[in-house]
């Protein structure tokens, strides 16, 4: 899933300013600098998780290309507002936790994502709370949507 995810935005990619929600090992967002992004923002809540992307930060050699907020996704709201606009917007919730409409309807994609910038959403149709997503909420309007066997990964683009 992770490789169709970098190859339908393999022409976003390179020079971008990504945003890596639910960080986890940073999978997402080091891909994405090992395909050209200019740099990565980690939002990881888990400190061991933390130290472990820090960790693959310094041993990768891109330290000066990566910021790591520790905190939840909601309250690292207004430090990420401030590192706005970001070009991708990688995120990987958990199934159960409801983030999918929070992502989608809480948060200011008119300021944190740059214009015709892309939000892609992993989530799970039979875990999550709710089975389909919306085609279009304030901001985004859902460009591609594909199942994985649990998993659908759906990518939003931002309009005005």
């Amino acid at each position: 899933m992770r490789q169709a995810l970098f190859n339908s935005l393999q022409v976003a990619i390179p020079e971008a300013r990504v945003l890596d929600l639910f960080a986890g090992s940073g999978a997402l967002g080091f891909e994405a600098l090992s395909r050209g992004a200019s740099f990565v923002c980690f939002v990881e809540s888990a400190k061991p998780v933390v130290k472990l992307i820090l960790k693959n930060a310094e041993e990768l050699g891109v330290n000066e290309r990566v910021r790591v907020l520790e905190e939840s996704v909601m309250q690292a709201q207004a430090e990420l507002l401030a590192a706005a606009p970001f070009d991708i917007v990688l995120a990987d919730p958990p199934y159960a936790g409801g983030w999918e409409e929070k992502l989608l309807l809480e948060f200011p994609w008119n300021e944190l994502l740059a214009p015709e910038g892309y939000f892609c959403l992993e989530w799970g149709a039979q875990k999550s709370l709710i089975s389909e997503l919306p085609e279009k909420v304030p901001y985004l309007v859902k460009v591609r949507e594909k199942n994985y066997g649990d998993s659908v990964l759906t990518t939003y683009q931002r309009q005005d």
